[in-house]
C-alpha cells in the first residue's frame, strides 16, 4: 500500500505540473500558442502586403515553421537541458499513467520514464576517435576542443491539416558545457512539416526566420546548405540527402568562441613541432 500511495502521489504531481515550454514550438505536446499566433500574424501581414501591390498577383507564401526551441536557451548546461526535458517527459507520460492501475504495469511505466530521462544525461565527449566520426554531422564538432553532445529522438505535431506527428532527432552541442548549437534532423515528405525537397524546406525556414534574416555564406562543407544570419543567431539548412535535411541553429557569439578555440588548437601541434626542431638544431 505504501508503494501504491507513493506512485499515485507522484502521478498527481505530474498531472498538476504546469509545463510552460513546448520544445521547438510544440514537440509531441501541441503547438506553442504564442509562437503560432506570431507565425500566423507574420503570414497574414505578408499576404496583405502582397495584395496591396498594384498590378502584381500575390505569390503563395511558404508555410511558417516554428524554429525556436522554446524553453531551451543558448548558454545552458547539459544538465539544464536534461532537467528541462525531464518535465517534458513527465507531461508526455501523463496519458499513459491514466490508462493503468497501480501494480506491475505502473512499475513498467516508472522504469520506462526513468530510462527516457537518462537519454540526455548520456554525454558524448569528443576527445578522440568516436563512432560519430563517420556520421552525417561529423562537420559539426571537433575533437579535443572542450566540445560535447547529447541527443534525443522526439515527436512534434505535423503541419496544419495533418494529424500525423513528425519524428525527428535533436542534437545539442556544447562548448565547455555551454549550449551553442542545436541540430535537428528531419525526413522530407510532400505533406510533411518542411515539404518534399531541399528547396521547399529552405523556403519554409527562410519564411520562418523573419524579415531581418539575410542569406550569408555557408561554411565549407561536402553538403549543400543555405545559411541565414539573424544577428544573435544563425540558421542553416543542410541537405543530407534527397529526402533528409538538418536545421542547424547556433548562437553567433558562442560560435565565435568555438571557432576561435578550434583555430588555436590547430596551431598548437605546429608550435610543438617547431620547438622539437629547435631543440635538434641546438
Amino acid at each position: 500500500m505504501k508503494s501504491s500511495k507513493s506512485v499515485m502521489v507522484g502521478l498527481g504531481s505530474i498531472c498538476a505540473m504546469s509545463i510552460s515550454f513546448l520544445v521547438l514550438g510544440g514537440d509531441a505536446a501541441g503547438a506553442d500558442p504564442e509562437g503560432a499566433g506570431k507565425a500566423k500574424s507574420a503570414t497574414a501581414a505578408a499576404g496583405t502586403a502582397d495584395k496591396e501591390k498594384p498590378g502584381k498577383a500575390a505569390a503563395p507564401s511558404a508555410p511558417v515553421v516554428a524554429l525556436e526551441a522554446d524553453g531551451v536557451t543558448f548558454g545552458s548546461s547539459a544538465d539544464d537541458v536534461a532537467k528541462l526535458y525531464d518535465r517534458w517527459w513527465d507531461k508526455h507520460f501523463v496519458l499513459k499513467y491514466r490508462k493503468v492501475n497501480p501494480g506491475p504495469k505502473m512499475k513498467e511505466l516508472d522504469f520506462e520514464l526513468a530510462e527516457k530521462k537518462k537519454i540526455l544525461r548520456r554525454i558524448a565527449v569528443f576527445d578522440g576517435r568516436t563512432s560519430f566520426d563517420k556520421s552525417a554531422f561529423r562537420e559539426e564538432f571537433e575533437h579535443n576542443n572542450g566540445e560535447t553532445m547529447t541527443s534525443v529522438k522526439v515527436v512534434r505535431p505535423a503541419g496544419e491539416g495533418s494529424t500525423k506527428g513528425v519524428s525527428y532527432t535533436r542534437r545539442f552541442f556544447f562548448f565547455q558545457d555551454k549550449l551553442w548549437k542545436i541540430y535537428d534532423e528531419y525526413k522530407l515528405e510532400a505533406q510533411g512539416l518542411l515539404g518534399a525537397d531541399f528547396k521547399e524546406a529552405t523556403a519554409r525556414v527562410e519564411a520562418s526566420a523573419g524579415a531581418g534574416a539575410k542569406r550569408t555564406r555557408s561554411p565549407d562543407s561536402k553538403y549543400e546548405s543555405v545559411t541565414l544570419d539573424a544577428g544573435q543567431t544563425r540558421v542553416r539548412v543542410v541537405k543530407l540527402a534527397d529526402d533528409r535535411v538538418a536545421i542547424v541553429r547556433v548562437d553567433s557569439a558562442l560560435a565565435k568562441d568555438v571557432l576561435d578555440r578550434r583555430a588555436l588548437q590547430a596551431k598548437e601541434p605546429e608550435n610543438e613541432l617547431d620547438e622539437d626542431i629547435q631543440a635538434i638544431v641546438r
